[in-house]
């Protein structure tokens, strides 16, 4: 393969709200090959493209040069789990198809030992990973919102002349990687103040 990412599919849960694909399975051969005996690996990566999970972003203290305080708190939800956890049971399912049978030489992570439910779960959660793609920290929303931030132009509440526009203004995760539409925010917005 050429390109690191090979294949895609987006897919609903049992748990999926209507309309909704929340589960997002890639090929992708970025794993370095000595990982594996047969020298090669390809990573089904499994996502959780609609997490009901939230975490937090708070300063450390008053120092601006202080790193913030970040609680990512993956799959804090019952239903995230158990979403997450189909997932990943769909892509050992898929990968023990007969289509796969002369392709793969066997499972690397979690295993095949790693069997059952829980620990299978327990073993999602010890090494979960993100697609470095955080978004909806100080997300935008009306004046009746109390969780916005800044409003549809990116102006923050409260504090003047100070404005924000990049992915922490979106005001829901989206389910996709967030450079298209951050620069889609970024243009709106400069259009609407700037005419530009």
């Amino acid at each position: 393969m050429t390109d690191a990412f090979a294949a895609g599919l987006w897919c609903a849960s049992a748990e999926a709200r209507v309309g909704e694909l929340d589960l997002g399975i890639v090929a992708v051969h970025l794993l370095d090959g000595s990982f594996s005996p047969t020298g090669g690996a390809l990573l089904l990566a499994t996502a959780l493209t609609r997490p009901e999970s939230r975490g937090s972003l708070t300063l450390a203290g008053r120092d601006p040069y202080d790193a913030p305080v970040i609680n990512d708190n993956y799959l804090a939800t019952a239903r995230d789990r158990r979403r997450i956890l189909e997932g990943v049971k769909l892509v050992r399912s898929l990968v023990n198809t007969p289509r796969f049978a002369g392709a793969l030489a066997g499972e690397l992570v979690p295993g095949d030992a790693v069997q059952g439910d829980e620990e299978l779960l327990a073993t999602i959660e010890a090494g979960i990973s993100t697609y470095g793609h955080p978004t909806s920290t100080v997300p935008m929303g009306g004046p009746e919102d109390e969780w916005a931030v800044v409003d549809e132009l990116g102006a923050v509440k409260g504090v003047a002349r100070l404005r924000v526009v990049d992915a922490s203004i979106m005001p829901e995760v989206p389910s996709t990687v967030t450079n298209a539409t951050t620069i889609m925010i970024a243009e709106h917005i400069a259009h609407r103040v700037y005419g530009a």
